[in-house]
């Protein structure tokens, strides 16, 4: 919960804000992506999710050694392939990893390490109808960061969830 300070003639309020996943418009999907390291591994996955929140796709796979903002852009640039083999044409982005979304923004200059990766990013972004690329808090992106992101320390040829397949594994997490 975050609480956001108002202050109004001298006097301080707080209102708490919940931070919660959100969808996206009724004819975009939303892929949320992240990385995850333990050790020195790193992993990284990303979901699919449509307007009513359910989820469509999601993928795992292990990186080796590597940073977590190699890991975390790595599987940005794998949900762009995967979306396009899947003929989505409007994708809403949304990850915690304010580096990667903000080189891919141009706000930042783009590490070297991701230079490239970043390069394919938005070269297979130009083949979308429409695609916009938001940081989010860390509690807006929990499936992507506790669930998929953690699976791919599991899966070292990495792992693709189809549909249903995949909300059996998202109801064990949220059960725990």
């Amino acid at each position: 919960m975050l609480k956001n300070v108002v202050v109004e003639g001298g006097t301080s309020q707080i209102t708490p804000t919940t931070i919660r996943w959100s969808p996206p418009h009724s004819n975009h999907i939303k892929i949320n992506f992240d990385g995850s390291v333990q050790g020195r591994a790193v992993a990284g996955g990303f979901v699919f999710r449509d307007n009513e929140g359910m989820v469509l796709l999601a993928a795992a796979n292990s990186f080796g050694n590597a940073t977590i903002p190699t890991a975390e852009a790595t599987a940005l640039r794998d949900s762009r392939v995967e979306a396009k083999d899947q003929g989505f044409s409007n994708i809403q982005v949304e990850s915690d990893s304010k580096l990667v979304i903000d080189a891919i923004n141009g706000r930042i200059s783009t590490p070297w390490r991701l230079l490239k990766i970043i390069q394919d990013i938005r070269m297979i972004a130009m083949s979308f109808t429409s695609i916009s690329f938001k940081y989010i808090f860390r509690e807006a992106n929990f499936v992507a960061d506790a669930n998929i992101a953690h699976e791919g320390h599991l899966l070292p040829n990495g792992c693709t969830w189809m549909g249903a397949h995949w909300l059996l594994l998202e109801l064990f997490y949220l059960m725990m």
